[in-house]
């Protein structure tokens, strides 16, 4: 059994990293405008290998030119199928047989995801179409991953990427590198994408897991691509691997042995990955280079005054509160709102951060948000009002999609003494 849940686990894995990949070679090779039957086919693919691989207990040396054939194959007998789409240069394609020679995956992916990242956020899609339709190709989340990472109603999304569907298809943009200028003016929503994909990987919407690593290794890997490509080696793109090595640096220690969520206070600091750190350090000294200061500056600002603070009771609490004051500025949003009253209320007390969240509290978007609940709990526990904290603690439960999360808000209900 314990093999079994292994391997289910690795295959989980193995698949958030395979598809965007996946997705990104057949769409440059058959075309945008397939790109519905591209994913049929990557799912279709990755379906077979779940069933192969799981039979024989067991995954082949390289799992990407496995499942790259089986995809490419798959795909090839849907295009053949819808023969009346198949134009002349399609035909080429498929008379070159269902058996291709592999690409050499090092050397072509890299180019690949690129093109594939800035084609999503093409000007002829909204802001919002093109931030949804990159974090399903390339980051592989569900509807509700996103759905939750962006404050949005489930249905609202589906209507959202099936319309970027569309227009990807219907002005059959072209999977090539935009010219520089236009590389520039995408990169701002190519950036916001790798930061969504980041943060839903750190800190999981749904399922047994708490952390997704190869979703964020996805996000870290990408922005390091773009950190290669000179034109787009800027400094918002610097701060932003900043904040995402400061944060991975803690992903082995975010869990206890028995699955269980740790704080930040309760972290070995010993085991943080020193080496993220450092790289955390060398991009946001790269990121201090440009002359505006964006959301993801701040950020990584606050990231590493959490990891380079010597012990939890030693964080410079005060300098993290100024960070939130300026980010808050930039992005009203509701969690960066709630993160600063949990700083707020270290710098001055429970009172005045639950006065802060009253401010913004009934925001419709705040309504079904774990967060509000959990995180008024935690002030109210500070004032000994048990009745009122275990209320909304049983709220949070039942809002909290995440097992980790949820068995980790049961446990703090458990030791409230009413």
């Amino acid at each position: 059994m314990g093999k079994r849940k292994h391997l289910a686990s690795s295959l989980d894995h193995l698949f958030r990293r395979e598809y965007s990949k996946l997705v990104a070679l057949l769409a440059a090779k058959y075309a945008a405008r397939n790109i519905d039957l591209v994913e049929d086919a990557v799912q279709d693919a990755l379906l077979k290998a779940m069933q192969v691989w799981s039979y024989h207990h067991t995954i082949p040396d390289n799992p990407t030119a496995w499942l790259y054939r089986v995809a490419n194959n798959r795909l090839i007998d849907l295009l053949r199928r819808q023969k009346f789409q198949v134009d002349a240069t399609d035909e080429i394609l498929l008379n070159a047989g269902t058996d291709p020679a592999l690409p050499d995956f090092d050397q072509v992916l890299p180019d690949e995801m690129l093109t594939m990242i800035f084609a999503c956020c093409h000007p002829s899609l909204s802001e919002a179409e093109q931030i949804m339709l990159s974090l399903k190709l390339l980051g592989g989340l569900s509807v509700r991953e996103i759905a939750a990472s962006l404050f949005k109603k489930e249905e609202a999304v589906k209507k959202v990427i099936y319309r970027a569907k569309q227009k990807f298809k219907s002005k059959t943009i072209e999977l090539q590198p935009p010219d520089n200028a236009d590389l520039n003016k995408r990169l701002q929503v190519v950036l916001k994408v790798l930061y969504l994909m980041f943060n839903e990987g750190y800190k999981a919407t749904e399922g047994d897991q708490l952390i997704k690593k190869e979703i964020c290794e996805e996000a870290i890997r990408l922005a390091y691509l773009l950190h290669q490509h000179r034109f787009q080696e800027t400094p918002h793109l610097n701060a932003l691997l900043a904040l995402m090595c400061f944060n991975a640096a803690r992903f082995d220690t975010r869990i206890d042995a028995d699955g269980n969520l740790l704080t930040l206070a309760q972290q070995d600091r010993e085991r943080w990955d020193q080496e993220y750190i450092q790289w955390g350090l060398y991009f946001q000294q790269l990121s201090a280079r440009g002359r505006e200061i964006s959301e993801y500056h701040l950020e990584a600002g606050i990231a590493s005054l959490y990891v380079t603070a010597p012990s939890f009771p030693e964080t410079d609490w005060s300098a993290i509160l100024m960070h939130y004051d300026a980010l808050i500025q930039h992005n009203p949003s509701p969690v960066i709102a709630l993160n600063r009253a949990v700083v707020l209320g270290k710098v001055a007390g429970p009172a005045k951060a639950l006065a802060a969240i009253s401010v913004f509290e009934s925001r419709p978007d705040l309504e079904n948000h774990h967060l509000l609940y959990s995180i008024k709990a935690d002030l109210l526990l500070l004032q000994d009002e048990y009745e009122s904290a275990a209320a909304l603690l049983k709220r949070a439960i039942d809002l909290t999609g995440n097992a980790i999360e949820k068995r980790f808000l049961r446990n703090k209900l458990a030791g409230i003494d009413i």
